[in-house]
């Protein structure tokens, strides 16, 4: 029979001889088929973050990673599959498994950051720890974290251990979150399957043993040692067997039973009332107290006023007292600068008349007069008269005479 097919660009047509062989004719074309049997051949295209899984006839089975695009072969192909490859972040890690020629079993951790596109033959690890089950938020149930992918940064757990004992039979949940970090994966996968339930079951020894030894009141007094990771030797020492490091445990609390809880509560609020009581008898000696520090502060500030005035007035009186000084002061000087301004003038006037004298002097003793004689006759009462009286037999006396007065005989 002949027939007219149009192959459109992009597609691919398989062509079915009547003996069984098959032709392949890509587009654009526009041909004529006589005894052939026309069947569209599937194209499979696969992105970043995909790869095709081709699985031949003869058994083998291969992985193309994207991007690719692949025809499928209806002779040597029996399914071509689209699967998605697996991404890591730098904080996350993969553990594969393969066998190698000899048929054993090889173990290999990638760490991201990469795009894992598996080999043929090869697996990944699936881990199932205890998780936080669905119905009860407290509960660790097996199984229930599935994952492939472990996270090798710091990370944290919340952990409730139920039916802790005290010293004195008191029945608790304790509450604590525990820090840890991934630090050796092949440790981690050599000696556990679950470290979660490791983690659960050692804390869970560290608290019994802490509580044990302890009442109840006590547990409350102690309880800022339960986030010290000193209080934690089972669980540290597990961490570290098993490629873990734990960096911190902190202690949330406590859940006591119904009746506990309620003598617990009821002590409670007796401990309110009496602390509120306490600070309201506080507040008011704190309010009386204030009332005396500003009554003892007004008086300060009274008598540093008081003596500020006081010091005020003190120092007018002072500036007073030396402003008359200064102005008496200024007087004597004054008076002082008078009399010597008025000794000058007479010491002056002796000076010029002295001098007059001279001149008078010199004048008539060029016209060839005696001065003593001048002299003698210009004074006829001397000053002074000196007499001096002796005999033979006393002292001599000696008489001063002022003003030229003679004694009376």
């Amino acid at each position: 029979m002949l027939s007219l097919h149009t192959i459109r660009q992009g597609d691919r047509l398989s062509l079915w001889s009547r003996e069984g062989r098959v032709r392949f004719v890509d587009g654009p074309r526009r041909i004529w088929t006589y005894r052939e049997h026309a069947e569209p051949t599937k194209r499979h295209c696969v992105g970043l973050g995909h790869f095709l899984v081709v699985h031949h006839r003869d058994g083998r089975v291969e992985h193309i990673a994207g991007p690719a695009e692949l025809w499928e072969h209806p002779v040597d192909h029996v399914d071509v599959q689209v699967a998605r490859a697996t991404a890591l972040d730098s904080h996350e890690a993969l553990v594969v498994y393969s066998r190698d020629e000899n048929g054993t079993v090889v173990r290999r951790v990638l760490k991201g950051p990469m795009i894992y596109v598996p080999q043929p033959g090869e697996w990944v690890h699936e881990f199932s720890w205890h998780g936080t089950s669905t119905l009860n938020k407290q509960v660790k149930e097996p199984h229930a974290l599935k994952f492939t992918k472990l996270r090798v940064i710091p990370d944290q757990t919340y952990v409730y251990v139920p039916d802790v004992r005290t010293g004195d039979d008191a029945l608790l949940t304790l509450q604590v979150m525990v820090f840890f970090e991934l630090t050796d994966i092949n440790t981690m996968l050599d000696r556990t399957h679950d470290p979660i339930a490791d983690f659960c079951n050692a804390i869970s020894s560290d608290l019994v043993e802490f509580a044990a030894s302890r009442s109840f009141q006590e547990l409350k007094r102690d309880t800022e040692m339960l986030s010290d990771l000193s209080s934690y030797e089972n669980l540290t020492a597990r961490a570290q067997r098993i490629g873990y490091q734990v960096s911190k445990v902190v202690y949330r609390g406590y859940e006591a039973g119904d009746r506990l809880q309620a003598m617990h509560d009821q002590a409670i609020e007796s401990r309110t009332a009496l602390q509120l009581d306490r600070e309201t008898q506080d507040q008011a000696q704190e309010l009386e107290d204030v009332k005396l520090e500003r009554e003892a502060a007004r008086a300060r500030t009274r008598r540093e006023m008081e003596r500020q005035q006081a010091e005020h007035e003190r120092g007018i009186a002072r500036a007073a007292h030396e402003e008359q000084i200064r102005q008496r002061r200024e007087e004597v000087q004054q008076q002082a600068d008078a009399a010597q301004t008025e000794h000058k003038v007479e010491l002056e006037l002796l000076r010029a008349k002295a001098e007059e004298r001279m001149v008078f002097l010199k004048s008539i003793a060029e016209l060839q007069v005696d001065l003593t004689q001048y002299l003698v006759a210009s004074f006829q009462s001397p000053d002074r008269l000196v007499r001096i009286e002796s005999d033979s037999s006393a002292t001599p006396l000696l008489h001063l005479f002022p003003d030229g007065t003679r004694p009376h005989e």
